[in-house]
């Protein structure tokens, strides 16, 4: 029989073990858990891969010249545009931080919650309580981009009354191209031509919304009269014309044809009541002629027939410029003209945009009383389909993904759609997709749009009925049994 003291000694060691089996269990944990922390692989296993980033982006971020900030200005719980992407933001700029490290943070901002925070980014950034946006700001520059740019929307379901459904999100692309932009070291500009009747750039602009949404690209709007300058300005990264009363004086119109030459980028969108010849003869040289003529349809009404001029145009499903925007309608408002494509001009690609279908035809009577009996004439006007949007692109290739020095061209045949008041949402969308287009934006992040996939699970009554054998009695009873056979050799 052992003593006191043995026994006292062998429940000191026993004592021992356990406690240093506890340090070293604690021990072997903590190991386990540094391992995994600081030694592990990362992959995405899902089908559609949506939050895998691209190697594009996963250069920019491993090279971020200073650190960046993220503001994720969105509101969850309210139906503002762009809301039902709120978690695939939220996941991709994980993504982003766990590659950038400590040069990316990122803020949530919910202006439902947290008022005061959320006036004091609207104050500094300058945007509306109503908008759903991510703003990134890196070495004192910032961009701003809508929730609803980083997304591709079939507008189709409106047509019933239905919402319009995400098919696609391009997250990835638009904070890349944003954070390549910011690291750029020159702003791009982008001259508003003035001097021919064409809207003042400013405060108390008639075009003060797209000047507004171009500026929240990261580009800066400024006016150029050629008359004045003498020449067009060589940090010009684009020119915009927008409605000329007058046409162009003869060394304007050299000036314009010069920078053309020289790769230049210039988008016009026309006054078809003007008379502008040479700027007319300039584009036709470019392979768009604007044609004299009024796009209208009529409707009857009672004993008389009405005429409509605001133009529905349909957007081009292939064309990179607003194969995004297919589905919406293109609604251009009062005097618009027909375009004429020459696809064989030579070392230039011509494309249209934006076409008006039937019932709209091309009036050349530019008839203006309603009493006149309007009707199509099949011998003088322009027939359906009419081009009334179209680009042109001298150099370049299809590739949007290849950068080579081209010039490039965007004509619409009215300049009332991008007016304010008047300007509807897939118009805006146009305008700022031809810009990022003449300015080379699409190189910025060849990166693809995460296609949204459906999947269903189609299961035959008979599987139906084993997963619920499964699931409600055998592994509950075996869960049961197990502990019955537990509590039977415990009481034993």
């Amino acid at each position: 029989m052992a003593t006191p003291q043995e026994s006292s000694r062998r429940r000191a060691g026993i004592r021992f073990g356990v406690a240093l089996q506890i340090v070293l269990a604690c021990v072997l944990l903590g190991a386990v858990n540094y391992a995994g922390f600081h030694y592990y692989l990362r992959s995405d296993w899902s089908p559609a891969q949506k939050y895998r980033l691209g190697e594009q982006t996963t250069g920019v971020l491993g090279q971020l010249p200073a650190p960046v900030t993220v503001y994720v200005f969105f509101s969850p719980t309210t139906a503002a545009p762009g809301f039902e992407i709120y978690g695939d933001v939220m996941n991709l700029l994980k993504e982003y931080q766990f590659a950038a490290g400590d040069k990316l943070t990122v803020e949530y901002i919910d202006p439902m919650r947290n008022l005061g925070r959320a006036r004091e980014l609207q104050a500094r950034f300058e945007f509306g309580p109503e908008e759903n946006l991510v703003v990134v700001e890196s070495g004192g520059k910032t961009k701003q981009i809508s929730a609803v740019d980083m997304a591709e929307y079939d507008f189709i379901p409106q047509l019933s009354g239905d919402p319009p459904r995400v098919v696609a999100f391009k997250g990835e692309q638009a904070l890349t191209s944003a954070l390549i932009e910011l690291g750029e070291q020159t702003q791009r500009t982008v001259y508003f031509l003035q001097g021919q009747g064409e809207p003042r750039v400013g405060e108390g602009s008639t075009l003060s919304l797209l000047q507004e949404y171009i500026a929240r690209q990261g580009v800066r709007v400024a006016p150029l009269n050629l008359g004045i300058t003498g020449g067009v300005p060589e940090d010009a990264a684009g020119i915009v014309i927008v409605g000329p009363r007058y046409d162009l004086p003869p060394a304007s119109a050299q000036l314009l044809g010069d920078y053309w030459a020289k790769d230049g980028r210039i988008m016009v969108l026309l006054d078809p009541a003007a008379e502008t010849p040479l700027l007319r003869e300039f584009l036709a040289s470019a392979g768009i002629t604007p044609l004299d003529d009024r796009v209208l349809r009529t409707v009857e009404l009672g004993f008389v027939t009405g005429i409509v001029r605001d133009v529905v145009g349909t957007f081009s499903a292939v064309n990179r410029v607003t194969r995004r925007l297919y589905g919406a309608e293109a609604l251009l408002p009062g005097a618009t003209c027909s375009l004429e494509l020459d696809e064989k001009t030579e070392g230039t690609l011509v494309e249209p945009l934006i076409t008006a279908e039937e019932p709209f035809w091309g009036e050349k009577d530019h008839v203006t009383d309603e009493n006149k009996g309007v009707a199509f004439d099949a011998g003088a006007d322009t027939a359906a389909p009419l081009v009334v949007a179209a680009m042109a692109e001298r150099g370049g290739v299809a590739d949007e993904k290849v950068d080579v020095g081209s010039a490039r061209l965007v004509v619409v045949g009215n300049s009332e759609f991008v007016a304010d008041g008047i300007v509807t949402e897939p118009n805006l969308d146009f305008g700022l997709n031809a810009l990022n287009w003449m300015l080379d934006r699409g190189h910025l992040a060849g990166i693809a749009p995460k296609t949204v996939r459906a999947f269903s699970l189609n299961l035959t009554d008979l599987e139906t009925g084993r997963i619920a054998l499964y699931t409600l009695v055998l592994i509950p009873a075996a869960a049961a049994l197990v502990g019955i056979v537990v509590w039977w050799r415990r009481r034993r």
